[in-house]
């Protein structure tokens, strides 16, 4: 048998993903379908924007048009204490919704957020081997946690909040032009302005805010990394070393945040400034008609002058947050993005459509001119044959890398070779159901992996609903029931993520 080792190439994640960039439109046509089934608590919160927002829109109305002008000016107690009463009824009603929409909106958000980091991991353990090779576990951390909690981010306090921010612009808009037409076109002569800055910004800020996800992602990946291999940094004393990869990495991520806060405090001044300029206008012109007595008497005058400015202040009100939102929303499209860029990548290894179950194996195994490198370029394994008979024991004899352990992944098909075919009891790997060929298989591996819980849970990780009998004879037959008897808690004796806790041998 030939062999020629090469190890496998890695790569960041971002290289083994499709380089095509989603729309706007299609990365928000995908999330709304993770609020579809949530169209009960959407048309509640919905019902409850509306009360909000009439409510919010009510009061400056009541305060200067009714409280000022009509009772407070002419001095009417009796018909203060009447309209205060209903003034402050709808203040309650305005708490009321305000309540159960901040309810609803984490209720939903929160629950997008589950359901969004499970199907994210869902098809994580669905991937194949080789996905894996060439992906940085910290990225992928990073997607699970904070790609998600950014899109939850903009779905608990940004959409909705948008929807009542557009309905109360309306609004405020049809109460303004009822007031005074005049003073409402005045008021609008700033929005194409708003409209300008928005477009000049849009580019500059999906840029930053996908190079700021991208970024963070390599400093978890670095955390990761200086967490896991403690024990060998520590042995090797690279501690320096690593913080200066991961302050390198801090910095970049540091530089990236600074540059979209940077277009950030560029957008948001100037659209304080537009309003302070939309505001000053309605100032000055309402000044202007209300001393040219073309407001109506002064004391009405004096109300409806209040009333528009407090509405004029609405209306950039809404508009800021909007604005607000524009920053939260492109942060999570581009954790959308990246989220959805790990959704749409196809398992390499599954289930053939004529896949079928493959009945107890009785232990023929053959390979037939395999050939397989971990990439197709420089093969490790070229033409490989060989056949052994049920029971038979073999062990596979070469230097490191020659390919022994790549054999053993190839016949429980975590990869698949480039050419020839494995068998097993005469079936070809690539014919039968991934889950009822490998829950046969028994594999040791030079690094065993221990996950965070009880000895006795490991030992059946493999087989759930093995029997304590079961575990007791798997453990003695491999020569670990003495030691593990020897602990503290024997089998339920509680070890680390990793094993630790036991030794190498242990392990």
């Amino acid at each position: 048998m030939g062999w020629h080792v090469r190890p496998p190439h890695y790569h960041h994640l971002e290289e083994v993903e499709t380089e095509r960039r989603m729309s706007n439109r299609e990365i928000f046509a995908r999330l709304l379908r993770y609020l579809t089934p949530y169209k009960r608590w959407i048309a509640i919160i919905t019902f409850a924007v509306i009360v909000t927002s009439v409510t919010g829109i009510a009061s400056p109305y009541i305060l200067g048009r009714e409280i000022i002008s009509k009772y407070i000016l002419k001095g009417d107690l009796y018909g203060l204490q009447a309209i205060i009463l209903v003034f402050m009824g709808i203040q309650i009603a305005n708490w009321a919704a305000n309540t159960i929409r901040i309810y609803g909106l984490g209720k939903v958000g929160q629950s997008l957020l589950l359901k969004m980091r499970t199907d994210l991991f869902s098809h994580l353990q669905r991937l194949s081997f080789s996905f894996f090779d060439r992906s940085d576990s910290g990225d992928l951390i990073s997607r699970v946690t904070n790609d998600t909690d950014a899109i939850g981010e903009a779905f608990t306090s940004g959409l909705v909040q948008v929807s009542s921010d557009m309905l109360s612009l309306l609004m405020i808009v049809i109460v303004m032009f009822s007031i005074d037409v005049r003073l409402s076109l005045a008021s609008m002569t700033v929005v194409p302005l708003i409209l300008v800055a928005a477009i000049l910004f849009n580019s500059k800020f999906r840029a930053a805010y996908r190079m700021q996800r991208t970024k963070i992602s390599t400093v978890t990946s670095k955390l990761q990394e200086g967490i896991s291999g403690i024990r060998e940094i520590q042995s090797f004393t690279r501690e320096r070393d690593m913080m200066e990869d991961f302050k390198t990495a801090n910095l970049e991520n540091f530089q990236a945040s600074l540059q979209a806060t940077k277009v950030w405090g560029s957008f948001f001044p100037t659209i304080q400034l537009i309003q302070t300029l939309g505001t000053g206008i309605v100032i000055l012109y309402g000044g202007w008609l209300a001393f040219n007595g073309m407001l109506g008497p002064m004391e009405e005058a004096i109300g409806t002058l209040i009333t528009f400015i407090m509405y004029v202040g609405m209306f950039f009100g809404p508009i800021f947050d909007l604005a607000n939102f524009y920053n939260t929303v492109q942060s999570s499209l581009a954790a959308a993005e990246r989220i959805f860029r790990i959704l749409d990548i196809e398992p390499e290894i599954k289930d053939d459509v004529d896949a079928v179950e493959i009945p107890r194996i009785e232990g023929e195994i053959e390979f037939r001119d395999v050939t397989f490198g971990y990439r197709p370029e420089n093969p490790v394994l070229h033409n490989v044959s060989f056949h052994v008979k049920p029971k038979e024991t073999i062990a596979l004899v070469g230097p490191t890398g020659a390919g022994k352990s790549t054999i053993i992944k190839l016949l429980c098909r975590f990869y698949d070779p480039q050419s020839g075919r494995i068998l097993i009891d005469g079936y070809d790997v690539k014919k039968v159901k991934l889950k009822s060929l490998r829950r046969q298989m028994g594999i040791v591996l030079q690094e065993t992996f221990l996950f965070s819980g009880t000895i006795i849970d490991n030992i059946r990780y493999g087989k759930p609903e093995a029997t304590d009998d079961e575990v007791i004879a798997a453990a003695k037959l491999v020569g670990a029931h003495e030691f593990i008897e020897k602990l503290p808690d024997g089998y339920y004796t509680k070890i680390g993520e990793g094993g630790v806790g036991l030794s190498v041998g242990q392990k």
